[in-house]
């Protein structure tokens, strides 16, 4: 199911699907890379999301209906098994420690878990990055194990130190800056995701991996980490 609609003056919504679905951010990513090579120079920013893909084109080459043709053109022909994209694998370690897993201790006996239970089922499993959030290097990443999953807390915190690893319902992430959120905060990386190195604005796709590994106490301040 593909549907095009208007989302502001230069800018079209191209709709996926109604779900969220493992398949999409594949085929998004897919045709995101199609339409930026065959019409980069009506091309904005493409920005994906869970079911679909937000497109800014420039006013000045080209117009609502003229592009919204054309883009309806190449979603006819588009075949996501013909542009193949190899995800990227990202691997993040993380300290499951109470210091910074800021909600860990609660959300264990909430799901009646030892830690070492937890810390096996959040990192025995790869993450698809679903999509990029208010940042370039805040990646969505699903889905959560039903074991671990927890729904935001009902009043955000003001701060959330950078690295923290949060829980949302069925999503997980890392928050690359210090900022405010409501996510269930269980650990911190010692990885730098903020945008002071330029590098970190292409660390995540839609439709890459993310697998998280877990680091000791002692390997977290060797590395930099804060308690």
């Amino acid at each position: 199911m593909h549907k095009i609609i208007l989302a502001g003056e230069n800018s079209l919504l191209i709709y996926f699907g109604d779900k969220i679905d493992p398949a999409l951010p594949k085929n998004i990513a897919n045709f995101s890379n199609q339409l930026k090579n065959k019409y980069s120079e009506f091309v904005v920013s493409l920005t994906p999301a869970y079911t679909s893909l937000l497109v800014r084109y420039d006013l000045n080459k080209t117009s609502a209906q003229v592009f919204k043709s054309k883009i309806s053109d190449l979603l006819e022909r588009f075949d996501p098994a013909e542009i193949e994209r190899f995800p990227n694998i990202i691997h993040i370690p993380v300290y499951y420690g109470f210091e910074v897993g800021l909600d860990l201790e609660r959300l264990l006996v909430e799901q009646a878990l030892t830690l070492d239970e937890f810390i096996h089922i959040h990192s025995s499993q790869s993450y698809l990055v679903y999509a990029i959030g208010f940042s370039p290097v805040f990646a969505f990443l699903g889905e959560v194990d039903k074991q671990i999953q927890a729904p935001r807390l009902a009043t955000p915190r003001i701060k959330i130190p950078a690295g923290s690893v949060g829980i949302a319902d069925q999503q997980t992430a890392v928050y690359p800056t210090d900022s405010s959120g409501g996510w269930n905060i269980i650990g911190r990386t010692i990885v730098d995701l903020s945008l002071k190195n330029p590098d970190n604005l292409d660390k995540f796709e839609v439709g890459d991996q993310v697998e998280f590994y877990p680091i000791t106490r002692d390997e977290f301040i060797r590395y930099g980490g804060q308690i």
